[in-house]
């Protein structure tokens, strides 16, 4: 673990563990089971429209559609929930220095400037013990930076769990663009078995 090697502290245990994360974590879970509730009377509605009416009427048509546009927000919801489980369930809290950037970013709303849209958004810089930065994240926590200190959970290649120290509040972060640094078996075991690593990536070199 890179931390380790920088000889940063790494909480013991797993970030699962912390004092108030499995409240916030089922609390995030909740709109799953009214989703897939949802889903189910949905689903009973499109038998009975097949049943009643041609399959290729207006009301199967549309309760077709209307059972998409649910299941689709539902699973991409589900998978970042189970991300947010995995990555807390494999690694501990790892206590890394940082500082704030603010980084001009393509928006929907802010100065025009060449045919785009730019606004300024903040940046949690992880910094290595030579005070170079070794990856950076959104800020755990929108309405205030950190001073100074951040916990990470994960793997600084790919992304993981960032918080404010104590580790509340959280939540998931990855980089924009893997991280091409080979890690060590463990490393890249613990990394796929959270979900962190791409399939398609490869170590450069």
């Amino acid at each position: 673990m890179l931390a380790e090697q920088f000889g940063y502290r790494v909480m013991p245990g797993v970030a699962l563990d912390t004092p108030g994360v499995q409240e916030i974590l089922r609390g995030r879970e909740r709109p799953l089971r009214l989703g897939a509730a949802l889903l189910a009377v949905e689903a009973v509605l499109l038998t009975a429209a097949v049943v009643s009416w041609e399959p290729g009427s207006a009301v199967a048509v549309i309760l077709v559609i209307v059972l998409l546009l649910t299941a689709a927000p539902l699973l991409l919801w589900r998978r970042a929930r189970r991300l947010e489980r995995a990555v807390m369930a494999t690694y501990g809290w790892q206590v890394w220095p940082c500082a704030s950037e603010s980084v001009k970013v393509v928006a929907a709303e802010g100065q025009r400037h060449r045919g785009r849209r730019w606004a300024r958004q903040d940046r949690v810089v992880l910094l290595r013990p030579d005070g170079q930065a070794q990856c950076a994240f959104l800020p755990p926590d929108e309405g205030r930076r950190p001073d100074g200190e951040v916990w990470f959970a994960g793997d600084t290649r790919f992304g993981g769990m960032l918080a404010m120290p104590g580790g509340l509040p959280f939540r998931y972060v990855v980089r924009a663009k893997p991280g091409g640094a080979r890690g060590t078996p463990e490393e890249d075991r613990a990394a796929r078995a959270a979900g962190l690593m791409p399939r398609s990536w490869r170590p450069r070199g």
